[in-house]
């Protein structure tokens, strides 16, 4: 693969249509769904607008709460990185 200046590669997200609920840090929450997912990040659509850098968790079925970092927002979207204990 010919990277492009900047590109920061990541491993191929797998197609998943999952309801959730993120909380944010200000102590709202707001139902999304998760389009993709690995062990490393997600993508998140929402009618919330989520900011890039915003740490959030999300509540996942059978999974319980994820820490997440959001890396990249569009409107009705957004990317985030899940976050290890390194990350805290």
């Amino acid at each position: 693969m010919h990277r492009v200046h900047e590109w920061v590669g990541r491993k191929d997200r797998q197609p998943v249509e999952i309801d959730a609920v993120v909380y944010r840090l200000d102590g709202t929450n707001t139902p999304v769904k998760l389009t993709n997912f690995t062990e490393e990040g997600c993508r998140i659509e929402s009618d919330s607008e989520l900011q890039i850098g915003e740490r959030l968790a999300i509540a996942l079925p059978r999974m319980g709460h994820i820490k997440a970092q959001v890396r990249w927002a569009l409107p009705g979207s957004a990317g985030a990185k899940f976050l290890t204990e390194s990350d805290l």
